[in-house]
């Protein structure tokens, strides 16, 4: 049955933590994908898959924000994830303000849709907090069990009305908690959308509804080794079908990082002081991938009720994770700091549906997280200016969206519509300084060393031979906003960290696709790097002053 006026509903699948298969996977892990993740396999079936999609920001939050908001965390302002040095109340959280910069829900609305969201939020911190403390109501038991009237209470305080979504439990799962394990709250996360979608098939209504499902693992790799995992389901001792795959060491492990930039090394050392130190060895491995598969068995659970619901044909499902994951490539970094590797950045992102598609089709068009607001809402016949119009008077910072709406590229199938954009990419994320600067073990630690905010770009240049040809320019430097605090973006007098000039890295992903030779450093540069250097710095010139926005009357940073 078509929604009003022959719209799509929307179905946004998110998964936390989820890289695109790095080059170095072999063919055992490709066969376990297309064995045993049915849900992936199923969106696949009438799909369009961009193998070049990348998130616009790191970590969790500044990231989820940009997909969002379809704007970077230079106006959106969630720079800082919690965690490690921070708590959720630590006075260098930064949280989007719901009346400032408008949502995917408050577009969507203004352009008529229903809009709903289960599952992990982290744009802001929408949780029940429980009187006189920093503890906030949990909706589940250790086990994932449902609490029926904690979810009553989130049900009726309806915590994300007021950034465009409807229906939201918390609490939001982060944290070293049982109960917010992936592995714990996903299911209870499908059953509420497989009830939603219940819900409204019974409803007689033809308003078209936008809808995200945002799971949690593969993310619970992060706590490889954390006490209550030594009693895992598993106890580490994974299925057959995990055990037997061959998981290759990152062939970059045993990198020195002399040639990069200093906070990757510092990062990489101080990582195990600041958090746990994650071996590498073959169950770290076989976690990770027994957690997607553990994840696919949600999102088939939503996509089979989807399909057979009476809305299923006129249904648009996108997929997608917020970030990546190191697992100990490039030194034996894990996680996502600190880096514009492609370990962190290149994730996967499908859009699916059986009116739009015909089998498999396959895109390598550069797209970023920004894209998918702007796409979205090109596919749904939203106006931008009209909707932006409509949400100026609740919201202070309206701005044009700044990624592309690939709206003719998805309705092509991949083969029209494309456009040469060059990628952006930033994160402030300084998840090593904050009010808790102590490890689980009660052992203080220092931040990490400066430069260590990034901002990165990624674009095609045509050699000599007329060949085109990926590359990859990053800039580290110290950002003057985060002297002394996240939260002190007018402070001055702070002096700066002692940390030196910038510095610089620079990646022929087309014939160095593990980044292992910088090209920009000491001893990789060459008069044929500088030219690509000379390219590429007017390049980032242009992609920050057409995407970095900032709050009205702030002056850039």
């Amino acid at each position: 049955m078509a929604a009003n006026n022959g719209q799509f509903n929307f179905l946004i699948i998110t998964t936390d933590e989820e890289r695109y298969p790095p080059v170095y996977e072999d063919e055992s892990i490709r066969q376990y994908r297309q064995e045993y993740l049915h849900g992936i396999a199923a969106l696949r079936e009438n799909s369009l898959e961009m193998h070049r999609h990348y998130t616009a920001s790191t970590a969790c939050s500044p990231s989820r924000t940009s997909i969002y908001t379809g704007q970077y965390p230079s106006l959106h302002g969630v720079t800082q994830t919690s965690g490690m040095a921070k708590e959720w109340y630590d006075p260098n959280m930064l949280y989007l303000d719901p009346n400032t910069v408008p949502t995917m829900g408050d577009y969507f609305r203004a352009g008529g849709y229903r809009t709903f969201y289960r599952g992990k939020w982290h744009l802001s911190h929408p949780d029940i907090i429980l009187p006189g403390s920093v503890d906030v109501m949990m909706s589940t038991k250790d086990d994932g069990t449902p609490i029926t009237r904690a979810e009553q209470l989130y049900k009726s305080a309806n915590k994300l009305n007021e950034y465009g979504f409807d229906g939201w439990i918390g609490p939001d799962p982060h944290g070293s908690a049982k109960a917010n394990a992936g592995v714990n709250r996903d299911p209870g996360f499908a059953d509420q959308i497989v009830g939603l979608l219940d819900t409204l098939e019974n409803d007689d209504s033809n308003q078209p509804w936008l809808t995200v499902a945002s799971f949690t693992n593969p993310h619970d790799i992060v706590f490889f080794g954390t006490p209550w995992l030594l009693g895992f389901e598993y106890n580490y001792d994974f299925p057959d079908f995990i055990k037997n795959l061959n998981l290759p060491l990152p062939p970059t492990r045993c990198e020195d990082l002399s040639t990069k930039p200093r906070a990757q090394k510092d990062y990489a050392e101080k990582y195990g002081e600041m958090f746990f130190r994650n071996p590498t060895i073959p169950q770290y491995f076989q976690m990770y991938y027994y957690l997607q598969y553990v994840v696919d068995q949600e999102i088939l659970k939503v996509y089979q009720r989807l399909r057979n619901s009476r809305f299923f044909e006129n249904t648009i499902v996108v997929y997608t994770s917020d970030h990546g994951d190191m697992l100990g490539a490039h030194g034996g970094m894990h996680q996502k700091w600190y880096n514009a590797y492609e370990e962190s950045l290149h994730i996967p992102f499908i859009i699916s549906n059986p009116t739009l598609f015909s089998g498999q089709n396959n895109s390598h068009a550069l797209t970023s997280h920004v894209d998918i607001l702007p796409t979205l809402m090109g596919l749904a016949g939203i106006n931008q200016e009209e909707a932006a119009d409509a949400l100026k008077p609740s919201h202070s910072e309206v701005h044009p969206l700044v990624g592309a709406n690939l709206s003719e590229l998805v309705s092509s199938s991949g083969t029209g519509g494309s456009s040469d954009e060059a990628l952006y990419f930033m994160t402030d994320d300084e998840v090593s300084e904050g009010l808790t600067d102590v490890n689980p073990r009660g052992n203080p630690y220092s931040p990490i060393a400066e430069p260590s905010h990034v901002e990165t770009v990624i674009t095609h240049l045509i050699n000599d031979s007329g060949e085109k040809q990926l590359w990859k320019y990053s800039h580290y430097y110290s950002n003057p906003k985060f002297w002394g605090g996240a939260s002190n973006p007018d402070q001055s007098i702070t002096p700066q960290p002692e940390g030196g000039p910038a510095e610089f890295e620079l990646y022929n992903l087309s014939e160095d696709p593990l980044e292992t030779t910088n090209l920009a450093g000491n001893c990789g540069q060459t008069p044929a790097s500088d030219s690509v250097i000379k390219a590429l710095q007017a390049v980032m010139r242009e992609q920050r002053a057409k995407k970095r926005l900032r709050p009205t009357g702030q002056a850039a940073d």
